[in-house]
C-alpha cells in the first residue's frame, strides 16, 4: 500500500502500513530540534561534572563538551529528543499506537543537520463488522416451577437446621463429622493429621473421602484410596491417587425445622407457609430474570465477537494478561496475601497462570475491539455528565489528584461507551431496530 504522508511545521511524517496490525513511521525533524536538544543536554551535563573554577551548572557549554566528549553529549540529547519526537509524530499522523515501538532505527545525530528515524509500531487492527444488523440470538426464559420452589424451601430449612451430636449410630449421608484427617501418597505423608469438620455430601466433598467415612462410628478409623481431581489446589497432587487416614471424633446430624407456618416465622418472611412460598417464588423469579438477562447478553456479545474475523495483536493480549494479574494482585493484597505466597499456596507458577489467562484475554480484547467498532458505526456518544457521575462513583468519596481523575475519566468514558455498545447489540439481536 502507498504511504500516507502527513506534514506539519516542524516534523515530516509518513506512515506505511505493515502486515500484522503494524505501521512504519518515517520521521524527519529539522536541525533546529537537534541543536536545541544538544543545548539542553549540555545544561544537564554541566550540573553533573566538576570543572576547576566553576560551580556545578555554571561552566560554559564548550568546556562541558570538552570534558565529557561529544559522544556523551549526543547520547544524552538523543535519549531525550527521540522519545519526544516519536510521541509528536504519532499525534501528528493520527496513529493510535499500542505499546512501545518494536523497532527503532535512528539516523545520524549531528549538529546543524536534520534527524531522521524509523519506528515500527503495533496499532489496533481494522475491524470490519459486516452485516451486523442481521445478527439474531434466540432468548431463553427460565420458568420457576413447583419443583424448583420446593428445592428452594428445602434449602431454607437446611439454613435453619440445628446440628445435634449423635452417639447411637454410625455416620450417614448428610451428617457433619468432626474427624482427624491425614493424607499420604505412595506411603509418604503429604498432609499431616489435623481435625476438620467434613460434611458428608458427595456434591461438596471428594466422593471417595465421603465413602470412606460413611458407616464409621465415633472413635472408629479407616483408610480410603481417593483419586484427587485435576484442579486440586496443590499442583503436584492434581490427578494423583492418595490415601486418606480418617478417625471419627464426633458425629452430628442436621435436624431440620418442619415445613409449616413456623418456618415462615423463623425465616422472618411472612406468618404462613403460603406467604413464605410466595416470597421465595418472587426471589427465584427475580434471580432467574437477572441470570437470563446476563446469559442472553453474554450470548449476544459472543455472537457479535465471533461474527468478525481478525488477528488480535500480541502486545494487546499481553497487556490484557498484565491487567488481569494486577487486578488479582490487588484483590489478594486487600485480603492480606502477597502474590508470591498465593503462588506458593496454590502450587502454581507465573508461566502457568499467564498461559491459562491467554485465551480468555484474547477473547476479551477481541470483544472490546468489536464493541469499539460497533460504537463508532452506531454513533454512540457518552455525555460528559455521565462520565462525571461514574468517576465520582469509582472514587467513592476519595479526593483525587488531577492525574488520577484524568485516568478515571478515560476509563469511565471507555466503559460507558462499551456499555452503550453492548446495550445496542442486545437491541439488534432482539430485532428491535
Amino acid at each position: 500500500m502507498a504511504s500516507v504522508p502527513s506534514s506539519a511545521a516542524e516534523l515530516t511524517v509518513s506512515v506505511e502500513p505493515q502486515p500484522g496490525s503494524q505501521v512504519e513511521l518515517a520521521v524527519e525533524a529539522p536541525s533546529s530540534e537537534v541543536d536545541t536538544a544538544v543545548q539542553q543536554a549540555l545544561r544537564r551535563l554541566s550540573g553533573q561534572v566538576r570543572l576547576p573554577g566553576f560551580r556545578p551548572g555554571k561552566a560554559p557549554a564548550a568546556l562541558v563538551e570538552r570534558a565529557v566528549g561529544w559522544d556523551a553529549v549526543r547520547r544524552e540529547a538523543a535519549d531525550k529528543l527521540i522519545p519526544t519526537l516519536y510521541l509528536r509524530a504519532l499525534a501528528q499522523a493520527g496513529v493510535a499506537a499500542v505499546g512501545d515501538p518494536e523497532e527503532l532505527e535512528v539516523g545520524d545525530f549531528e549538529r546543524g543537520k536534520p534527524i531522521t528515524f524509523k519506528a515500527r509500531v503495533t496499532v489496533k487492527p481494522e475491524v470490519v463488522l459486516g452485516d451486523y444488523a442481521s445478527i439474531r440470538v434466540d432468548e431463553e426464559i427460565t420458568e420457576i416451577d413447583e419443583e424448583k420452589l420446593d428445592a428452594a424451601l428445602e434449602e431454607v430449612r437446611k439454613g435453619h437446621a440445628e446440628l445435634v451430636e449423635v452417639t447411637d449410630r454410625p455416620a450417614q449421608a448428610g451428617d457433619v463429622v468432626t474427624a482427624t484427617l491425614g493424607m499420604s501418597r505412595d506411603g509418604v505423608r503429604v498432609a499431616e493429621p489435623e481435625e476438620r469438620d467434613v460434611e458428608l455430601d458427595r456434591e461438596r466433598v471428594l466422593p471417595g473421602l465421603v465413602e470412606g467415612i460413611l458407616g464409621l462410628s465415633t472413635g472408629e478409623s479407616s483408610s480410603s484410596e481417593v483419586v484427587l481431581p485435576d484442579d486440586y489446589s496443590a499442583e503436584e497432587l492434581q490427578g494423583a491417587t492418595v490415601v486418606f487416614d480418617v478417625t471419627v471424633n464426633r458425629i452430628k446430624e442436621r435436624v431440620l425445622p418442619p415445613l409449616d407456618d413456623s418456618l415462615a416465622v423463623l425465616d422472618k418472611h411472612g406468618e404462613t407457609l403460603d406467604e413464605l412460598r410466595a416470597h421465595y417464588q418472587q426471589v427465584l423469579i427475580e434471580a432467574a430474570e437477572r441470570l437470563d438477562r446476563e446469559r442472553y447478553e453474554g450470548a449476544v456479545l459472543t455472537a457479535f465477537r465471533d461474527s468478525v474475523s481478525f488477528d488480535v495483536p500480541e502486545v494487546m493480549i499481553e497487556r490484557e494478561i498484565d491487567r488481569q494479574l494486577r487486578d488479582t494482585e490487588m484483590r489478594l493484597s486487600q485480603a492480606g496475601m502477597r502474590f508470591d505466597r498465593y503462588l506458593e499456596y496454590t502450587g502454581q507458577t507465573m508461566e502457568k497462570i499467564r498461559g491459562e489467562a491467554r485465551e480468555p484475554a484474547t477473547m476479551r480484547v477481541k470483544l472490546e475491539l468489536v464493541l469499539e467498532a460497533l460504537a463508532a458505526a452506531e454513533g454512540i456518544e457518552v455525555d460528559h455528565s455521565q462520565v462525571d457521575r461514574e468517576v465520582d462513583r469509582l472514587a467513592g468519596g476519595r479526593k483525587l489528584s488531577h492525574e488520577d481523575r484524568h485516568r478515571l475519566e478515560h476509563a469511565a468514558e471507555r466503559d460507558l461507551r462499551f456499555r452503550g455498545a453492548a446495550e445496542r447489540a442486545v437491541e439488534i439481536a432482539r430485532g428491535e431496530g
